[in-house]
């Protein structure tokens, strides 16, 4: 018996193939999506409210990179390298899970199916076929789902609240999770704009104001690439049948709002994340947290934050990324 669809699943349109088919014959056609079954403006709103607070933050992110490279496609080349392939990406993700020690507890897989670039569930890293992962890149993509979302996972599964968390009053960890998974991601990198999470916010808001041919429209300033400006607005419009009426899918919000809420927390606690790795928990729900813990657990941490060399050296990648990016 195959277990019941989640969200992100169910608000993938079922006949994407062939309204992008229409799209791109006319770019003023705002596509009709299907979906298995009737999604709600809740359903578009689990993972918060679409918002304008951190536009300002978001458009100046843009706005340099702009400045800086001219393109999108110039800026991804020059910034994160060339796009690996599928053997190189199954070697650099073998070697990261051997320096983690975790080479005999993770699977790695390969799927032209899959909605996410990479993403983490369990104790399995998919990686979307045809390959997007480059090269100045991966290390920080492995950050993000095996050195975040994977370490936080393992501690919370032998934490008191794993599986309870409204029981214990927790707060969602969205962006928690999210924020320390982005900044994670650009701990490698010489140029670590925050490209994707300030791009994906903005889109958000304006999707939520415009049409999908509209958005569409919008986003040439930013993306040359039509493949990619279809992929992203279906990715923000994603839950609404009629495309042609304002409306959005809030989750990419998530990333932007998260690194600013992760940011201000390691300001207040001298940019040290270890504590937050005790499980998939709400910074706000820290010192509640560590109240309950499971005192036998030995919290596991990525490798990249085992020894005082690593944490000072942590401590300043996050706050150049800080100032690079204006935050």
């Amino acid at each position: 018996m195959s277990e019941p669809k989640g969200l992100i699943q169910l608000i993938n349109p079922i006949n994407k193939e062939q309204e992008k088919a229409k799209f791109l014959f006319d770019p003023l056609y705002n596509p009709q999506f299907l979906y298995d079954q009737h999604l709600t403006q809740k359903d578009l709103e689990k993972f918060g409210v679409v918002s304008n607070t951190y536009i300002k933050q978001a458009t100046q992110i843009l706005k340099t990179v702009m400045t800086t490279y001219g393109s999108e496609s110039v800026f991804l080349e020059t910034v994160e390298g060339l796009v690996l392939s599928r053997e190189r990406i199954a070697e650099v993700t073998q070697k990261y899970l051997e320096l983690n020690a975790i080479d005999q507890s993770v699977r790695v897989r390969f799927s032209a199916y899959a909605i996410s670039q990479a993403s983490m569930k369990g104790n399995v890293l998919t990686f979307r076929m045809p390959a997007a992962q480059r090269e100045k890149r991966i290390q920080g993509t492995l950050n993000h789902e095996i050195g975040t979302h994977y370490f936080r996972t393992i501690n919370n599964e032998h934490q008191p609240w794993n599986g309870h968390l409204h029981e214990y009053g927790f707060h969602p960890h969205h962006e928690t999770e999210e924020g320390l998974a982005v900044l994670h991601s650009h701990l490698e990198l010489k140029h670590p704009y925050l490209w994707f999470a300030a791009l994906y916010y903005v889109l958000v808001y304006e999707a939520n104001r415009l049409s999908f041919s509209q958005l569409n429209q919008f986003l040439k300033t930013y993306v040359d690439d039509k493949e990619r400006r279809w992929n992203m607005c279906v990715r923000v419009k994603r839950g609404t049948h009629d495309t042609s009426v304002p409306g959005a899918f809030s989750k990419d919000q998530v990333y932007l709002r998260g690194v600013m809420h992760v940011l201000k927390w390691l300001e207040q606690h001298e940019y040290d994340p270890r504590p937050l790795y005790i499980g998939k928990i709400a910074a706000e729900d820290l010192e509640k947290a560590q109240a309950q813990a499971n005192a036998t657990w030995k919290i596991q941490l990525p490798a990249f934050l085992q020894t005082p060399e690593q944490l000072q050296k942590y401590k300043e990648e996050i706050k150049r990324i800080r100032k690079e990016n204006g935050l």
